[in-house]
């Protein structure tokens, strides 16, 4: 959709990159406003329109997947679980070996249509920083404090709220994980693993089963129906990493995700049933690792798996706000002008693309730094030496 000297321009990487900022700043004060004078008055016209706030911001991001970068998105699943998605709430517990697995959460529900329903379990930290922290805070995300006392009253009173929402369309996403694979956390499991006497994994952290032990009966007594598996894979042998420079520079990634449906009454709240999940976790990221897929590494016939549309509703949502900021950036400057203002407005201009400039600049510096936890391939190295 792009030319390549487009998405290599870094104005153009700058003007996506502060849309994205800028609108978050302005959303963060629109959910200011809806509770403050909106929820106590009306839960359900609130959950609503928080939904949109949450859509026209995490589509900006998608945007940048799905159109800027033009990755695929490969879906692996029965038919008869497919079926199901889209149509009913869930608890989906995610991998955390790559970068942008946030990134790949909000594409994967997009396109069964949750994204403005989405919520998942964040540390409780993050609420604090500016801009992220408080859009996922007022919009109603779990944040753990890790005192089990505190989080599980917590988590009861945010899961029967989402199992209210207008649409029976609420993915949470819960990464078991706790944080994301590098090698010196997988050392740490390694030994933890001795001492336990569990069989240690190969590509993965050992997940925390307290949270997941916790929302099981919760999620039953509130009648949400189901928990999905979701793997986020890449193949090893791609050209461009899986790191959120690859995405903001325009280059293309291919994204394998597969999901498997557990019906909530088949759930065990244990260790050991999480821990089996996390088994064939690793025996797909095996099997992507030295094939290429899901498959052969199991002992199953390859499949080409579902691919979606890419929904233009996604471009129109972003196309809006550049256009907006555009426009105000237009206004602002021919203010100045007319007011006779005109150092002044060069020296507003100067900082403020500097200071999008350094973030644009840190976000592709970190990009490339965290890219020496070897997404996935760190582990296999350890486990074999």
């Amino acid at each position: 959709m792009f030319s390549k000297a487009v998405k290599e321009n870094t104005l153009c990487q700058l003007l996506i990159v502060s849309t994205i900022l800028t609108s978050g700043i302005i959303l963060n004060g629109i959910q200011l406003l809806l509770h403050i004078f909106i929820k106590k008055l009306n839960k359900k016209l609130f959950d609503r329109l928080m939904y949109f706030v949450n859509f026209t911001w995490l589509a900006q991001c998608i945007f940048v997947y799905d159109y800027w970068s033009e990755s695929e998105f490969v879906l692996h699943c029965t038919k008869e679980d497919f079926e199901y998605f889209g149509k009913e709430h869930n608890l989906a517990i995610f991998n955390h070996i790559y970068e942008i697995d946030w990134l790949i959460a909000w594409v994967l529900i997009d396109k069964f249509k949750g994204l403005g329903y989405a919520r998942g379990f964040i540390k409780h930290t993050i609420k604090y920083i500016p801009l992220w922290g408080w859009f996922f805070g007022m919009a109603g995300h779990i944040f753990l404090k890790r005192s089990f006392d505190k989080d599980k009253v917590l988590i009861e009173k945010k899961i029967s709220e989402y199992m209210k929402f207008p649409s029976k369309n609420c993915w949470i996403v819960l990464m078991a994980e706790g944080t994301r694979f590098t090698k010196e956390k997988y050392e740490n499991c390694l030994k933890f693993a001795e001492e336990r006497n569990i069989e240690p994994l190969k590509h993965h952290l050992i997940p925390r089963a307290k949270g997941f032990s916790t929302c099981v009966p919760i999620l039953e007594k509130h009648g949400c129906p189901a928990i999905y598996n979701v793997q986020v894979s890449y193949d090893p042998r791609d050209e461009n990493k899986p790191v959120l420079a690859s995405l903001v520079m325009g280059k293309k990634i291919k994204t394998h995700v597969y999901i498997k449906r557990y019906p909530i009454k088949e759930v065990d709240p244990s260790f050991e049933f999480l821990y089996e999940i996390y088994k064939e976790k690793d025996a797909l990221q095996d099997s992507m690792q030295k094939y290429g897929n899901f498959y052969e590494g199991r002992g199953l016939k390859k499949e080409n798996g579902f691919t979606f549309k890419i929904r233009p509703r996604i471009f129109l949502n972003t196309l809006f706000w550049v256009l907006f900021e555009m426009l105000l950036i237009a206004y602002q400057a021919h203010k100045m002008i007319q007011n006779d203002q005109i150092m002044l407005l060069t020296g507003i201009s100067v900082f403020i693309i500097s200071l999008f400039y350094f973030m644009l600049k840190n976000i592709l510096h970190l990009s490339k730094v965290s890219s020496g936890s070897t997404y996935g391939r760190g582990a296999e190295q350890i486990h074999t030496q």
